[in-house]
C-alpha cells in the first residue's frame, strides 16, 4: 500500500468515526401499518425505538397547541414497525414533510400520489412526522436536521394550511388554522436543508408559501381581497405564464416557442416576490400572483399548484422533472442560498 493511500484511507476512517461520535440521535423507519410510508423516528441515545415513539406521542399530548390541530386525538399509530433506516440507499429516498393529521392515515391522497409517481422513478417515500423533534433538545434537534439534509436527497413540503403571519412579521388579517409551532419547526427545517445544499426542495402550495417564508419572502394573506378575483384561485383551474430561469425546470417541460401551462388551483394566499432573493420568477398567473420559483442554485422548485393532484400526463412530468433536477444538482455545489 502506497503512503499517499493508506493516509487516505486514515483519514476516510477519522471523518467517519467523528461523524459516528457526534450523532446525537439515530433514525429510524417507523411502519405503525396504518399509514401509506413508513415515518421518520428520531432515537437519543440510550432510548429504544418503542420509548422514542412513546416520548414523542407524549409531547404531542401535551402541546394544546397542536393538539388543537388534531382536535385533541393523538394519531392512531401502533408502537410496532421499527428497524434502523437503511444507509445504503440514500439517493433513493424521497421525504414528505407531514403537516395535517391525515398524513398518519392511508387516506391521504397527496401521499398516495406522490408515493406512486415516485416509485416508478425507484424512490422511497417516506413522512416526517409534524414536530418530529418533540421531546428533543436543540442540539439533538439540529443533529436531526443534519441528519436529514445528508439522507435525503429530496423533501417534500406539502400543501396545508396558512402560514403564521406573525412568521413573516405580519399582523394576521386574513390567515386560517395557523399553528404557530408547527410552522416555527418547519422554517427551521428548512432553513437547515437549503443552508447545507445536499438536497433538492419540492414546496407545493402551503410547502411553497412557507419555504419562502423561511427565505425571507412575506405572504399575500388572502388573493381575493388584496388581488382580485380575475382569476379564481381556488378549487379551479387556470393558465399560468411561465418565465425564463437559470436552469429553467419547469420551461424545460414545453416545446419552443410555448411559455403558458394549464394547472390546478386550491389556495387564497400566495407569495409576494421580490428580486434579489434566492428565488427566481419561474411562473405568473395573469393577474400577478406567483405560481412558482426556482432556487438560484438548481436546488428547489416552489410551486403555488399541485402536481401531484392534477391526475394528468403534465403533472407527472413536473415531478420527474424534479427528481432528474435533483440527480443533475447533486453532484457539485452552487454557492451558498443564504446565510443563517
Amino acid at each position: 500500500m502506497t503512503k499517499s493511500l493508506f493516509l487516505s484511507l486514515i483519514a476516510t476512517l477519522i471523518v467517519h468515526t467523528a461523524s459516528a461520535t457526534t450523532e446525537l440521535v439515530r433514525l429510524y423507519e417507523w411502519s405503525p401499518g396504518n399509514t401509506l410510508a413508513p415515518l421518520i423516528l428520531p432515537v437519543k441515545t440510550g432510548e429504544t425505538p418503542e420509548q422514542a415513539a412513546q416520548r414523542y406521542l407524549q409531547n404531542l399530548n401535551r402541546n394544546p397547541e397542536l393538539m388543537e390541530l388534531f382536535e385533541g386525538r393523538l394519531p392512531e399509530v401502533r408502537l410496532s414497525g421499527f428497524k434502523p433506516l437503511d444507509e445504503s440507499r440514500r439517493e433513493s429516498r424521497a421525504l414528505l414533510v407531514a403537516n395535517l393529521p391525515k398524513d398518519y392515515t392511508r387516506n391521504s391522497q397527496r401521499i398516495e400520489n406522490f408515493q406512486k409517481i415516485f416509485a416508478k422513478g425507484k424512490h422511497s417515500s417516506y413522512i416526517l412526522p409534524i414536530n418530529a423533534n418533540l421531546g428533543l433538545s436543540q442540539s439533538e434537534t439540529r443533529d436531526l436536521f443534519a441528519q436529514i439534509s445528508e439522507k435525503f436527497p429530496f423533501m417534500v413540503a406539502m400543501g396545508g394550511d396558512d402560514v403564521e403571519p406573525a412568521l413573516y412579521k405580519k399582523q394576521n388579517t386574513h390567515s386560517r388554522n395557523t399553528i404557530p409551532a408547527r410552522d416555527m419547526f418547519e422554517i427551521e427545517l428548512i432553513k437547515s436543508y437549503v443552508t447545507r445544499e445536499k438536497g433538492f426542495l419540492l414546496g407545493v402550495c402551503r410547502g411553497s408559501q412557507i419555504s419562502s417564508v423561511a427565505l425571507g419572502y412575506k405572504l399575500i394573506q388572502d388573493v381575493p381581497f388584496h388581488v382580485g378575483t380575475k382569476v379564481s384561485h381556488g378549487n379551479d383551474w387556470h393558465e399560468v405564464e411561465l418565465k425564463p430561469t437559470k436552469h429553467n425546470i419547469l420551461a424545460s417541460l414545453l416545446g419552443p416557442g410555448q411559455n403558458k401551462m394549464t394547472v390546478n388551483s386550491l389556495h387564497h394566499q400566495s407569495v409576494v416576490f421580490k428580486e434579489g432573493g434566492p428565488l427566481q420568477l419561474a411562473a405568473q398567473g395573469h393577474d400577478g400572483v406567483t405560481e412558482a420559483t426556482e432556487f438560484k442554485n438548481g436546488r428547489g422548485l416552489l410551486l403555488q399548484f399541485h402536481p401531484e393532484l392534477m391526475n394528468n400526463e403534465l403533472g407527472s412530468k413536473i415531478l420527474w422533472r424534479v427528481l432528474k433536477q435533483k440527480n443533475v444538482v447533486m453532484p457539485g455545489r452552487c454557492g451558498k442560498v443564504f446565510s443563517l
